[in-house]
Parts: C-alpha cells; structure tokens; sequence
C-alpha cells in the first residue's frame, strides 16, 4: 500500500486522524496533503513556481 497522504480523505464528523504514527488535525491534514503534492517523484519537494 502506498503511504501518500492523497490517498486519504478525512471524514466529516471526525475531529482528528491518525495516518502513519501521527495524529491530524483537519487544518494540519489540509497542509500536510497541499505539501505532499509539491512533492515530485524522487520525493524531494519542487518549487511552488515551477509547478504548472
């Protein structure tokens, strides 16, 4: 199974989650999926600039 957070959605009704040994907040959720998708596919994150 592959271990991006964009495979994941957060439930309504549901205050936190817990992914991969952390606890998520729907606003840190949020963030932590907006940065997994900066990340390209050797894994390191590219620049906001550069994405099209």
């Amino acid at each position: 199974m592959k271990k991006k957070m964009l495979h994941y959605s957060f439930p309504e009704g549901v205050n936190t989650m817990y992914i991969e040994g952390k606890r998520y907040t729907r606003a840190e959720f949020k963030a932590a999926c907006n940065r997994e998708r900066r990340r390209s596919k050797n894994g390191r994150f590219s620049s906001i600039v550069n994405q099209s």
